[in-house]
């Protein structure tokens, strides 16, 4: 049987994958199925050593992980990874049935991307099929193929990329991204999840806006402020895409609805903000007040009165508390005579 790197005993045929073969293989020292991505351009397949090195430290629920890079002679490189079995989110079997489902789909999406970001890394190819639901319903990105650093350095010369979900400024001749990218491919991503079709405006090259009100007509009961997120993403100038560290937060907060809770404490007395108790104030004669109302995914400023600072900010009704933060009555004038409530948020896991 066919050995690659002197471990991996391939298993069967390969698949096709973005700039190279995948191997399904056993791992013969640990004993796990692995596949083994294989390219052979040298060019790219040095560059994408530095790339995919720091996906070796990745570790993340909605990320293939990265396990090994095997020069398996001059020319050719094969990366290491995680066999996922499972069906891509393309086939109609993995269509969400119901916004809560749909949310728990677009919410893992976007955490996958966020953490690739957070390594350091443009995925650059986010797209439907190189996603899989597994068996336990958890989806996972994979192929890095078109992986580059996030940096000054991340360009191209020429279009490379998939139609539909490229985003405009990769259509031309010398190309600069950014992370940006990865963003307006999840905008074409959910778009697909939510109407399962894409409007043809997307598929032009470059593509242009698709119809005002798209979503909103076909979107099937998807919240309002996640509608206006998702168009977003798919903005024409990177610069007015949102990160997609704000899509996750953004989803999770819809995924936990009425599951927050706060500890408010002011004048050592402690209070639970959450679903059972909405409301609560805090007031210092003479100096200021303030209420708190916790609307079920934010906990935001109902009435404010007098000096009132968050985190040396001067506070302004409609303000949502940036997490767990804390609450000055009266200004910075007054010294010792102002009074401090502590604000502490604690958010529970979204749970697949």
């Amino acid at each position: 049987m066919t050995k690659l790197g002197g471990r991996y005993t391939v298993l069967g045929k390969a698949l096709s994958g973005g700039m190279g073969a995948v191997y399904p293989c056993t791992d013969d020292i640990l004993d796990r199925k692995v596949a083994v991505k294989v390219m052979q351009e040298s060019a790219e397949a040095r560059r994408l050593v530095d790339e995919i090195s720091a996906l070796l430290k990745l570790r993340s629920k909605h990320v293939v992980q990265v396990y090994d890079i095997l020069q398996l002679d001059a020319n050719t490189i094969g990366v290491v990874q995680e066999f996922i079995e499972g069906t891509d989110l393309f086939d109609d079997s993995t269509k969400a049935t119901s916004p809560e489902a749909l949310y728990k789909q677009l919410w893992q999406i976007a955490s996958g991307i966020a953490n690739i970001h957070e390594a350091g890394v443009i995925h650059r190819d986010i797209k439907l099929n190189n996603m899989k639901l597994d068996g336990e319903g958890i989806i996972k990105i994979f192929d890095f193929g078109l992986a580059r650093d996030e940096g000054p350095a991340a360009s191209t010369m020429g279009f490379v990329g998939t139609k539909w979900f490229a985003a405009p400024e990769l259509y031309g001749t010398k190309v600069q991204f950014s992370t940006a990218v990865d963003t307006y491919a999840f905008g074409v991503c959910a778009t697909y999840l939510i109407t399962r079709n894409l409007p043809e405006e997307l598929g032009r090259q470059p593509p242009v806006a698709m119809p005002v009100g798209y979503l909103n007509a076909e979107g099937g009961g998807i919240a309002p402020d996640i509608i206006s997120l998702i168009e977003a993403c798919l903005a024409a100038n990177p610069v007015d895409r949102p990160s997609m560290q704000q899509v996750r937060d953004t989803l999770a907060k819809h995924l936990l609805f009425d599951r927050h809770q706060a500890l408010v404490v002011y004048k050592g007395n402690a209070s639970y903000l959450n679903a059972s108790n909405r409301v609560v104030s805090a007031k210092l004669p003479g100096m200021g007040s303030i209420t708190i109302t916790y609307d079920g995914m934010n906990f935001v400023v109902a009435d404010v009165q007098g000096d009132v600072f968050i985190n040396y900010g001067k506070t302004v009704k409609g303000q949502a508390l940036p997490g767990s933060c804390v609450v000055a009555l009266g200004g910075p004038d007054k010294g010792a005579s102002r009074r401090y409530v502590t604000f502490d948020l604690a958010s529970p896991e979204v749970v697949l």
